[in-house]
């Protein structure tokens, strides 16, 4: 969908009997899920069996027409359905061929199945959501580690393309992204900060995201992080000069930061959130309010900038969709408003490849599509 919005033809593959499972996942309308919309905008949807050699035909057809081609299958499962890696790039040199599999293609957990729970805990992720004054270990209750893998794979694709254009023969490649590997590298700047030096380091340091609070309010709760603000400007905000004046608190480290803290807590629990962000904004101290996911599409921001979409889907009908992150200064921007239904452009896609309507009948007939 990434690459949809920045202008590609996108032909999503989904066997006959097998559909994408996000088609049932969450809530629903008309038999289409939010869930399937908001990762599938803009696509077109064609259903092929891979395992029928009519239908690896018209794989290979679509490989060999195609500037890049993505499956997330395990390592070898390509080859079964007539897409192997080598084979598509000799008929084909010009293709990228993206590969993404959970833990790569080499090693004893290559061919294991993996979901996003799973490389959640494999990379440190549940042990980051690890509530500091209970230890007890949460998953992140979205699913990270697949958008993660996938945007790192759209960089990767972009950059390929991009390759492609300044060779001179105009070749192709192979782009291979393990999930595992994505989420280390996104985890690992902030979250092991603490464990990426080997040996000692020269003293303890401080880990910031261990400080990271909600203040419950009258009506809901706010945020803020006083080792990103200087603690004069909250003790302001708060009404604690005396704090000021006596100094204990003009430097925050980890033996005073929890103390603090609670003197915030304690002061906020009495205000509305509405008083809260005011008074702190007031004393440029970065703060947010807690907001409902019901909610978030009504920020005042987000209606400023236009970034949630409410579109008119002819199946599921109105909904509402966040809008491609980038404003671009001079390439005009695609606003995808429709997902496809199961199989919608079988017979079109099949049609463009050149097959008739006998053809794709007999096809249909013999289960290759549906």
């Amino acid at each position: 969908m990434l690459l949809a919005d920045l202008g590609a033809e996108v032909i999503k593959v989904e066997p006959p009997l097998a559909p994408d499972f996000t088609r049932g996942t969450g809530a629903a309308r008309n038999g289409m899920t939010a869930y399937f919309y908001n990762t599938n905008r803009g696509k077109k949807a064609i259903s092929i069996d891979g395992r029928h050699p009519a239908g690896q035909k018209i794989l290979s057809q679509l490989a060999d027409r195609s500037d890049v081609l993505v499956q997330n299958m395990r390592p070898g499962k390509a080859t079964g359905i007539g897409l192997d890696p080598e084979e598509c790039l000799a008929r084909n040199p010009s293709l990228v061929y993206a590969s993404i599999s959970g833990y790569g293609q080499t090693g004893a957990a290559s061919g294991d199945p993996v979901y996003d729970y799973v490389i959640q805990a494999v990379t440190g992720m549940v042990d980051a959501q690890r509530d500091p004054s209970t230890g007890l270990l949460d998953l992140t209750r979205h699913f990270p580690a697949d958008k993660i893998t996938a945007h790192t794979m759209s960089e990767a694709i972009l950059a390929a393309l991009f390759a492609r254009e300044r060779d001179e023969d105009k070749r192709g490649q192979h782009i291979e992204v393990s999930m595992h590997e994505a989420n280390l590298a996104f985890m690992w700047p902030d979250s092991m900060m603490q464990h990426s030096i080997v040996g000692e380091p020269d003293e303890p340091g401080l880990y910031p995201a261990d400080f990271y609070r909600v203040y419950p309010t009258l009506d809901s709760a706010i945020v803020i992080m006083p080792l990103m603000t200087p603690s004069k400007s909250i003790c302001q905000a708060i009404g604690r000069h005396d704090l000021i004046e006596g100094g204990q608190y003009s430097t925050l480290d980890s033996s005073n930061l929890h103390d603090f803290q609670e003197i915030i807590a304690d002061c906020v629990k009495h205000w509305s959130s509405d008083k809260a962000i005011k008074t702190f904004r007031n004393h440029e101290v970065p703060v947010g309010e807690v907001l409902s996911r019901a909610n978030i599409h009504a920020h005042q921001q987000a209606i400023a900038q236009n970034s949630i979409l409410e579109n008119n889907d002819p199946v599921i009908g109105p909904i509402r969709t966040a809008r491609p992150a980038w404003r671009m200064g001079r390439t005009s921007e695609l606003l995808h408003d429709t997902a496809p239904q199961f199989g919608q452009h079988t017979d079109s896609v099949l049609s463009e490849l050149g097959y008739s309507s006998d053809a794709v009948a007999k096809l249909r007939t013999n289960g290759v599509i549906a």
